[in-house]
Formats: structure tokens, C-alpha cells, sequence
């Protein structure tokens, strides 16, 4: 056999070795408004209605009995509720491995924010740029409850603003995280608080709590 012909069967070996080396993963992150999807500009029976929704989850690594099983790279995702495509994530991972514990951030973190304008997820265009601030929003809600207009974009790297989420997870495929945008509500008192734009104490209490109301399927 001739050597180029050698060489054209090697590549097709290694790529099928390598196909079936992956085992993809998908996690779909739902969010809800009063336990029911979230469907933007529409209004509930709460009289609350959502303009935008986007957040970035980040790092994300899977364990298993606290022990690192396997970590993404370069990761870093940008939720969109306007965009239905970025609700799915898909993990390309070694197969048959195990895990019982998905770890995530809600937020980007220092590195990311220090290495100045990105693409991808992170392109300014995506709105989620602070240019006055030098740093990425890591959240950002707006819309309207009960006639009160409201605003918040929620940023800053520090350890405190960053939220660290970890699910315990029984399912390894078909995996729904959920996000109750009510339950983030609930905790604010719009006729005192309904507009924040910068990052500080109260974006980091604020923060803690978006970062506490990820939850899994039953």
C-alpha cells in the first residue's frame, strides 16, 4: 500500500478513536417566573413582566465525592433568555466517567475581567460590558412588577459579587437547572429598591442571593 494511502487511513482512524472518546453532555438551564418558563414581554398573573434576562455561568467542573472528576476549559457561557440557543449547554467530556456534584459560577471572574475585551460569549455586543467600568455584568434583569419599573445589573469580580454554585445531581444526561426569577423578587422591596448599575455592597448581597435559587429537576 502506497505510503499516501497509509497516511489518509492513519487520520481516519485516529478521528473515529477520537469520536468515540467524547461523550457529550447537555445541561439546560431554565428559567422560570412564578414556576412557569419564563416567556419574555409577557405579563403574569402578578402583574410582573420581564424585558431581559442574561447571566454568565462560568467554570464549570463536575466531581464526584468532592474529588475532581473533569473541568471545562475556556469556560464560560452566556445565558440569554432572548436567545433560546444559549439555554442549552453542551459539555464534550471523556465517556463513562462519573460524577454526583456539578460546580459552577455565577460571574465572571478576575482573570477574565482583567484580560480586557473578549469575544465569543463574552463580546461586548452582547451587552454585558461594563466600557465605564472595565468589567463584565454578571447579571442582568429588567422589566416591570406591579407599575414598578426595574433595573439590575449586577457586576464586579470580587469573591463576594462572584457566586459559587454547586447541585448534587442523581441524572447525568438531560440535566435542568432552574432559575425562579419571582423567588429573586420576592427578597427586594421594589417601592425602595429598584434600579442598581454598579458593583458594591449591595450588587454582592444582591449577588448571594441570585446565587442561592439554582435548583435541579426533581
Amino acid at each position: 500500500m502506497k505510503p499516501f494511502k497509509l497516511l489518509i487511513i492513519s487520520v481516519l482512524y485516529c478521528n473515529i478513536l477520537a469520536s468515540q472518546n467524547i461523550n457529550d453532555l447537555t445541561i439546560t438551564i431554565q428559567p422560570l417566573l412564578n414556576s412557569q418558563n419564563l416567556i419574555l414581554e409577557k405579563e403574569n398573573t402578578e402583574s410582573t413582566i420581564i424585558n431581559k434576562f442574561k447571566f454568565y455561568l462560568t467554570n464549570f467542573s463536575f466531581t464526584k465525592n468532592d474529588e475532581l472528576i473533569w473541568k471545562e476549559k475556556d469556560s464560560y457561557h452566556l445565558i440569554d433568555v432572548s436567545n433560546p440557543s444559549t439555554l442549552n449547554l453542551k459539555f464534550e467530556m471523556p465517556p463513562d466517567i462519573e460524577f454526583d456534584q456539578i460546580h459552577f459560577s455565577l460571574g465572571t471572574d478576575s482573570l477574565i475581567n482583567i484580560s480586557g475585551v473578549m469575544g465569543g460569549d463574552l463580546d461586548p455586543t452582547k451587552g454585558m460590558y461594563w466600557a465605564w467600568n472595565s468589567g463584565y455584568i454578571n447579571f442582568k434583569l429588567e422589566g416591570k412588577s406591579k407599575n414598578i419599573p426595574f433595573e439590575f445589573h449586577l457586576g464586579g469580580y470580587s469573591p463576594s459579587t462572584v457566586q459559587q454554585v454547586k447541585l448534587k445531581i442523581d441524572k447525568q444526561k438531560n440535566t435542568i437547572i432552574y432559575f425562579d426569577i419571582a423567588n429573586f423578587l420576592n427578597q427586594i422591596d421594589l417601592e425602595k429598591e429598584h434600579k442598581l448599575m454598579s458593583p458594591g455592597k449591595e450588587a454582592q448581597r444582591l449577588s448571594k442571593i441570585a446565587g442561592s435559587l439554582f435548583y435541579l429537576n426533581e
